[in-house]
């Protein structure tokens, strides 16, 4: 760890490995935090859960809701991103309300991390929030900015510590910062796009 180095996405995976256990259930959303968790290993006795479409964005928030209804021995470790969050991440009221406590990993690249190495645009950016400060509006919880490794660390383990209720931790990353999976993803995508060219599909008048 070099505590004033800038956070990535492939350090925040491999720092994420080391918490997991035998009570944690991953849940990710789809994009980077689903490609990313890919990468994780689980252990033998956790719970994996992920949509399979691009399409179900914004499930990870409400899924870790019934994960740990389902098994209240398993807290959530849930992997979302900043699109996906916007979509349905307010459900943390219904956490709050249940008296849960995972611990919700924003993936912040300021917008859809997925889509901008395919075709980038002002369309993949994202009006900012301020993921940390949620708690203050619901009155309860952890909200925790991180922008570096040593901050990282040290807001993983007040989420550890804080069983009591949910911890959002708001990882600020750059937007164009994304894990080996998805950067494997695009490059064959790119091969496949420069083979197969797309072409306007309307009729010559």
């Amino acid at each position: 760890m070099i505590k004033d180095q800038k956070i990535r996405v492939k350090r925040l995976f491999e720092r994420l490995n080391w918490i997991l256990s035998d009570n944690t259930v991953v849940i990710t959303d789809v994009g980077d935090a689903l490609f990313g968790g890919l990468d994780l290993v689980v252990h033998c006795k956790t719970e994996f859960l992920a949509p399979a479409y691009y399409l179900s964005l914004g499930f990870a928030v409400p899924a870790c809701i019934g994960a740990q209804l389902a098994n209240p021995q398993l807290r959530p470790l849930v992997l979302v991103g900043d699109g996906a969050f916007q979509m349905s991440g307010m459900e943390i009221s219904t956490i709050v309300r249940l008296k849960m406590n995972p611990i919700i990993i924003v993936l912040n690249n300021r917008g859809y991390g997925t889509e901008r190495p395919l075709q980038d645009g002002p369309f993949n950016d994202l009006q900012l929030w301020q993921y940390s400060q949620i708690p203050k509006i619901l009155g309860e919880g952890i909200g925790l900015k991180v922008e570096t490794e040593g901050k990282l660390e040290e807001a993983l383990e007040t989420a550890q510590a804080n069983t009591a209720s949910f911890t959002l931790i708001d990882v600020q990353l750059d937007p164009h910062d994304k894990s080996s999976a998805l950067e494997r993803l695009t490059q064959r995508l790119a091969m496949k796009t420069h083979e197969f060219p797309v072409t306007d599909v309307l009729p010559d008048n």
